[in-house]
């Protein structure tokens, strides 16, 4: 059985950056992740754009990445191959932007930084099960091409979206809300190509959408389609000519968590999607010479499992932009509630589905503690995905994948302090691991 310094298991956003984070801390690092590729949502998910890392400062009213570090340099690199779109949601210079990126290129830079900082990759790799004695986690079995294989490691990182680890090593996890254990609905992304996106964008992004949900609107009414799944159709410019993303689809019910259940909502988000784009392409202008360009290859899950670790962020500190003597991620996107038993979103204003509703919007950016990380009775396993410690409210807000990068590299940090001082990962203070990541005490440059 081979033995690592940190295994890492699930490579999205959060786990990539772990992985990275910790080896060129120094750490022997495995990287176990169940598709071929690594990125999670933002690849296989196709989940788009990034999210997280836009703030507004309210001393110099000028806008900027809120996110440094390896968010930043990931950024950085996919601009370097034209493969980001940093966009506007209005013509308003004031508007707020959002980074629209090419998952194609990401794969491969991933596999680019992995490699330079010497991180071991285990593809086409699953959980099946953990060793774990006294809140120490000793070993993972995983289901590879080759058959099963057991691994052991000084500490482990639990990036796989669900808690799987955290659940399979007897963690505490909540699902869902306090109320009735209803998590937010999950959604199948694609893009249409062939689009006239210059006449589309003409008057910006929100004037684009607002025609489209308008004619959905008024065919709904006179009966020309059944889509009563999602009020309104969220599209996003994607950098690349002719084509635009698409977050449209809405699968309401039972969590994300078993085969079967996966399995039903793959098929139907497909049938969401095929019904989305018959009506685009029929009905919609700019959209006559379009077709079907991509659907992501897995659907898109927004909350499981959640955690209980040793601080639950909350909803209230969400609001109140909550500083921590830990905190180790920052981030100030709002409470991005989408109605886990409707079409609608609970953050949003009935009357204007664009106006957040009071209560969802901090006042300033709120930081992340490394307590919610770490989960209660475990001494070498952190949680560093969308399953940290949070109540339903909060998650909302922290689940997004660039705040989720900074997420993982705090976690990939605190594996190399481990590693210096031969404790485990557990036993670090997220205090230690705050000072290793530079720009967090650093005044905004914007």
């Amino acid at each position: 059985m081979k033995r690592y310094e940190l295994v890492v298991v699930g490579a999205g956003p959060a786990g990539t950056a772990a992985a990275i984070a910790a080896a060129r801390s120094g750490c022997n690092v495995l990287l176990i992740e169940k598709h071929g590729y690594c990125g999670g949502m933002a690849t296989a998910g196709m989940v788009n754009p990034f999210l997280g890392n836009y703030y507004r400062n309210p001393e110099t009213g000028k806008d900027g990445s809120l996110i440094g570090g390896l968010c930043g340099e990931i950024l950085a690199r996919l601009t370097g191959r034209d493969a980001v779109l940093r966009f506007r949601y209005s013509n308003d210079e004031d508007s707020p932007f959002s980074d629209a990126f090419d998952d194609a290129w990401l794969r491969m830079l991933y596999d680019e930084i992995l490699a330079q900082a010497g991180v071991q990759v285990l593809y086409h790799s699953q959980l099946v099960e953990a060793r774990c004695a006294g809140g120490h986690v000793e070993s993972v079995r995983v289901v590879t091409k080759g058959g099963i294989r057991e691994i052991a490691a000084q500490s482990f990182i639990d990036s796989t979206g669900d808690a799987d680890l955290a659940d399979a090593c007897g963690a505490g996890c909540d699902v869902g809300r306090d109320e009735d254990g209803l998590c937010q609905p999950c959604s199948t992304m694609f893009r249409i190509g062939g689009v006239d996106t210059r006449e589309f964008l003409r008057h910006g992004l929100r004037a684009g959408r607002k025609q489209v949900n308008d004619l959905l609107r008024e065919d709904r009414e006179e009966g020309n389609i059944e889509f009563p799944y999602k009020d309104t159709v969220g599209i996003y410019p994607f950098p690349r000519p002719g084509v635009l993303h698409f977050n449209a689809t809405r699968m309401c019910g039972a969590p994300a968590l078993t085969g079967e259940r996966v399995s039903e909502l793959e098929t139907e988000g497909r049938r969401q999607v095929r019904a989305l784009c018959e009506w685009l392409i029929g009905n919609v202008p700019c959209f006559g010479s379009a077709f079907l360009d991509s659907i992501a290859p897995q659907v898109g899950v927004r909350e499981t499992r959640r955690v209980r670790g040793r601080c639950r962020l909350s909803r209230e500190e969400i609001l109140d932009g909550a500083r921590f003597e830990d905190g180790i991620a920052r981030s100030a996107y709002f409470i991005d509630v989408h109605d886990p038993k409707g079409a609608g979103s609970v953050h949003a204003k009935p009357e204007d589905p664009r106006v957040l509703r009071d209560g969802f919007k901090p006042k300033r950016y709120y930081e992340i503690p490394f307590r919610s990380l770490q989960p209660e009775g475990m001494d070498n396993l952190l949680v560093a995905c969308r399953a940290i410690s949070t109540d339903h409210y909060a998650h909302a807000a922290t689940r997004v994948m660039a705040t989720m990068t900074a997420v993982g590299e705090a976690a990939g940090t605190a594996a190399g302090l481990g590693k210096e001082r031969n404790v485990p990962v557990g036993a670090i203070n997220g205090r230690d691991v705050r000072e290793r990541i530079a720009y967090l005490d650093l005044p905004l440059f914007f």
